[in-house]
């Protein structure tokens, strides 16, 4: 084998990434829109997948968005949404009390059908049939206002929870905010929602944001790692006695165990301030919540109303490679680091399977990540060959790819620098 690959500097994570997840400062209003969208668009990619890091790429939008007006605030913007949804429902409480008015009076007033089909036939009779030429000449528009339900009035209560959860997964990023607000104002939708019957939207729903909420608690300092947990399981435990079946249930659970996970490693957790007693013991706790997130995941991928099973399969496979990384330095989890040859082959498997599902879905997005993915997994592991094909395919991806992975604690920066040698 070669000292040194060519590619090695091309993938050194001190050059620019790619302009789809560019930092640099775009230079006019244009340019902070396009930047804006291309972010965006990679949080709705992420928002049923990872809320964490949907959450990161929402507020790179946001700060892209915000240079126009000057000193916009990603949080004064989701407050403005959350009353923009209120007096939305508001208006719509109120337009559905008056249909329902209008129906009871239309309902009390006497109709006599025979005498009133009389009169309009005699009229119509009377009157002369206007020509083709004068019909055409004297188009008629009509508006026809379209009642608003309760099951829309439902759709905004709903919208008002979606966005309550992303503001809490904002904070949690940055770890700071007044969670006191957010769940005043969850308390205020849910009286509301619950004059609804309890659909399965609802309840995922409220338990999604109930997983946000307490993930935003721990990384705020409000409680310990224990705690976390603690809450954690109880909020799942409706989920798993109603929704065991339910795909959709089941990639919630997994996501709140990965972002479990996240937020343990990124708060850097120190052992001797908490009530565990070693650093093995925090290595436990995390092997845990990944493989339980594995397991929902697995289970999710086997039913046949699954959606997205592209997604559902890279998932896993990024679990494999976060347990492969507990392993490693600072954490150094034997059981991981002993398992690392088959953690590494089984997230070959999965992003395999994830590539194949995707090209044949036509999503083009899933199908490169999958395969960079299952690139980098074979490699280490020892064979070099495919990363080397997919850099000289397309070596925007691939670093693209690979910085993300970093990002998201499935690879070290330290592991680019070593496939390169």
């Amino acid at each position: 084998m070669p000292n040194k690959l060519p590619w090695e500097h091309q993938l050194s994570r001190s050059q620019k990434k790619s302009a789809k997840h560019k930092d640099t400062a775009p230079e006019s209003e244009n340019s902070y829109l396009e930047v804006g969208v291309d972010f965006e668009e990679a949080g709705e990619k992420w928002r049923a997948g990872d809320a964490q890091k949907a959450a990161r790429f929402f507020t790179r939008a946001l700060e892209r968005y915000g240079p126009f007006p000057p000193g916009s605030d990603p949080l004064d913007l989701f407050r403005e949404a959350l009353n923009s949804f209120q007096r939305c429902a508001t208006l719509q409480r109120q337009q559905i009390t008056e249909q329902g008015t209008r129906a009871n009076a239309l309902a009390q007033e006497p109709m006599d059908l025979d005498h009133q089909a009389t009169e309009s036939t005699a009229k119509t009779a009377s009157e002369p049939v206007p020509s083709v030429s004068e019909a055409s000449d004297q188009d008629t528009w009509v508006s026809i206002a379209e009642a608003v339900t309760e099951h829309a009035l439902a759709d905004t209560y709903l919208a008002q929870i979606g966005a309550l959860t992303s503001l809490c997964s904002l904070l949690s990023v940055r770890g700071s905010g007044d969670l006191r607000w957010i769940d005043e104002c969850y308390t205020g939708v849910l009286y509301d929602l619950n004059f609804f019957n309890q659909e399965q939207e609802h309840i995922l729903a409220r338990v999604r944001y109930k997983f946000a909420f307490v993930d935003a608690g721990f990384n705020l300092a409000k409680f310990d790692i224990l705690r976390y947990e603690g809450l954690l399981t109880d909020a799942q435990v409706r989920l798993k006695e109603q929704y065991s079946d339910e795909p959709q249930a089941l990639c919630d659970m997994a996501d709140a165990e990965l972002t479990f996970n996240a937020s343990f490693e990124r708060a850097s957790y120190r052992v001797e301030n908490s009530t565990l007693d070693n650093q093995n013991m925090s290595n436990v706790i995390r092997w845990k919540h990944l493989t339980k997130a594995l397991d929902h995941l697995t289970a999710a991928s086997k039913l046949p109303t699954a959606k997205n099973l592209p997604r559902i399969h890279l998932r896993r496979g990024d679990c494999e490679m976060l347990r492969r990384r507990l392993g490693a330095a600072p954490w150094n989890y034997d059981l991981a680091d002993r398992s690392a040859s088959t953690l590494l082959k089984n997230a070959e498997i999965y992003y395999r399977g994830a590539a194949r599902l995707a090209k044949a879905e036509t999503a083009v997005d899933e199908e490169e990540e999958a395969s960079v993915k299952e690139a980098v997994a074979a490699a280490l592991a020892g064979d070099l060959r495919r990363v080397q094909e997919r850099v000289d395919a397309e070596i925007k991806t691939v670093r693209e790819v690979m910085d993300d992975m970093v990002d998201d604690g499935l690879l070290a920066e330290a592991e680019i620098e070593k496939l390169s040698t």
